[in-house]
């Protein structure tokens, strides 16, 4: 559930009109981890990788969508970037400056209400898979990564798998499920494969049976 969608109607028209129109290609980078700009960026269509670096790699966090904001929390608290976010796809976007975005909240309390529930969600995820990632088996963990990509940016099949898509390698795969190693994740992967729970092969993972792999999961969540 999106900012956006979950807004009225009529005040999603009026935060789509704030700031002006961007677009960006695949690849671009919209935000830039340390800068200290401030602007928020509406995402009106496209994908965007969130990474931040540390001592020796850039790692992955997660994947926004058209309707989610980005570098909100640096707009609102004047901190500092604490992430790079990337253009998976072509994205087209409203370039909304801080001082603007905060005279529309001024007036419609609800939507800093949605903004910080947003922050919030963001943060209890990030804290959640930090504890899976000290008491989870791998598995489990890529299990749970797979069903929230399907969530934020599988294309559905008429036959009900659904395909995610080639622009995040399984070195970033591994990075979202908390491991360095691809082996380990390439392992996982042919466990579900042999189970028919997924097809996968170069920057391609299908997966066959969604239900089926969410109830995997729900019964390794009783178990644990």
């Amino acid at each position: 559930m999106t900012l956006l969608a979950r807004l009225p109607a009529q005040t999603r028209a009026e935060l789509i009109t704030l700031g002006v129109e961007r677009t960006y290609r695949a690849g671009d980078v919209l935000l830039k981890q340390g800068a200290a700009t401030r602007e928020m960026l509406l995402l009106l269509n496209g994908f965007v990788k969130v990474s931040a670096d540390n001592d020796k790699e850039s790692v992955l966090l997660t994947i926004r969508a058209a309707g989610d904001p980005v570098g909100d929390l640096a707009a609102m608290s004047g901190q500092l970037r604490s992430a790079t976010v990337t253009a998976c796809t072509p994205v087209t976007a409203r370039f909304i400056l801080p001082q603007t975005l905060r005279a529309f909240l001024r007036d419609r309390p609800q939507v800093t209400e949605l903004l910080n529930a947003l922050m919030v969600e963001q943060l209890t995820m990030a804290n959640r898979r930090r504890v899976e990632m000290a008491t989870r088996p791998v598995i489990d963990r890529l299990i749970g990564v797979l069903l929230d990509l399907i969530a934020i940016c599988g294309e559905a099949q008429q036959d009900g798998s659904a395909v995610l898509p080639n622009w995040f390698s399984q070195a970033e795969l591994a990075a979202l499920v908390g491991t360095s190693s691809v082996d380990t994740i390439q392992r996982q992967l042919r466990s579900l494969r042999e189970q028919e729970l997924i097809e996968n092969g170069y920057r391609r993972i299908t997966i066959l049976d969604p239900d089926g792999l969410a109830a995997l999961r729900a019964r390794s969540d009783h178990q644990g």
